[in-house]
């Protein structure tokens, strides 16, 4: 009776770790990333579009450039602004995108040195103390 009530709680155990490791862990902390990350992409793009106008030289330029390839390639002058266009949105896209996986590392390299430091001076040997029966020889 003993052993079956041992191999239950075990299992039970086992599949509860299994479970909240495996499965419950990752998904919390991909959608906890992936919302992070989303919501820094926001931010980060609607900085980076503050200054795209025809007064900034960079995109002004850009613009200019993808335009002028649009119209060599035959489009008409409506469809070539759309294409320079988005071409200037796809550029802010991207940068948005760099920056934010750039600051959301900056933030998980922070805590993780935290954490790391925090462990250091923890004293376990302290605060952990576990009773080593001894059974004589194991896994014989």
């Amino acid at each position: 009776m003993a052993i079956t009530t041992v191999f239950n709680s075990s299992g039970v155990n086992a599949f509860f770790m299994i479970t909240v490791r495996g499965v419950l862990s990752r998904a919390i902390g991909s959608s906890f990333f992936s919302n992070m990350l989303y919501r820094f992409q926001q931010k980060n793009l609607m900085i980076l579009s503050e200054g795209l106008d025809m007064q900034n030289p960079l995109a002004a330029s850009k613009y200019s450039q993808t335009l002028n390839s649009a119209l060599a390639q035959g489009h008409p002058l409506t469809e070539a602004q759309q294409l320079a266009t988005q071409a200037l949105y796809n550029s802010t896209q991207i940068q948005a995108l760099v920056v934010s996986i750039k600051q959301l590392i900056g933030y998980m390299l922070i805590v993780a040195i935290v954490i790391m430091v925090i462990s250091r001076f923890t004293p376990f040997h302290k605060t952990l103390k576990v009773a080593v029966p001894r059974t004589g020889e194991d896994m014989v």
